[in-house]
């Protein structure tokens, strides 16, 4: 049995998302019920629009190089979501009786697997999942490196990375 089924209509639009922001990486949500995905939620990728100093989720290092980058480069290499959108995401979830099944996010010119800052945030992540009510997610990339969108979906625990089964239907 699959970890997760995807319905195709919602990686159509993940990738048109991917597209749209091109060269910004986007990012979002899939929700549903009983590892099923059902809802996509668009989420801001404020990473384009904010300062790199607001950025806790990276080290000392990486905010030197994202500060010294235009808000255009920066969105290119990083992606923090908006609390607001992820919190009016979050709240229709359990208006709706949804679970969080999926965080993605896509990389313009890198391909469709984890880098090292993505599983640094989804390292930390772990312990926040629970505090907020939410179960801990798989995490969806879509790659356009190349003319014809890679998608993969991986689980990330405790810094491990594993291929997640997905069916598409």
């Amino acid at each position: 049995m699959a970890d997760l089924v995807i319905p195709q209509r919602i990686l159509d639009d993940i990738v048109a998302h991917a597209r749209e922001l091109a060269p910004h990486e986007c990012c979002g949500l899939l929700a549903g019920t009983d590892r099923t995905v059902t809802t996509l939620y668009r989420i801001k990728n404020i990473v384009a629009t904010e300062g790199a100093q607001n950025l806790s989720s990276f080290d000392p290092a990486k905010v030197a190089h994202l500060e010294r980058l235009s808000p255009a480069e920066r969105a290119e290499i990083a992606f923090v979501m908006d609390m607001h959108d992820f919190s009016a995401a979050k709240k229709d979830m359990r208006n709706k009786g949804l679970d969080l099944q999926v965080v993605y996010h896509s990389h313009p010119h890198d391909p469709a697997r984890p880098s090292v800052t993505d599983i640094k945030i989804a390292t930390d992540y772990e312990e926040i999942w629970p505090k907020i009510n939410l179960p801990a997610p798989a995490y969806l990339l879509v790659s356009l490196m190349h003319e014809k969108p890679d998608v993969n979906t991986y689980w990330i625990k405790g810094g491990r990375v594993s291929k997640a089964d997905v069916r598409i239907v």
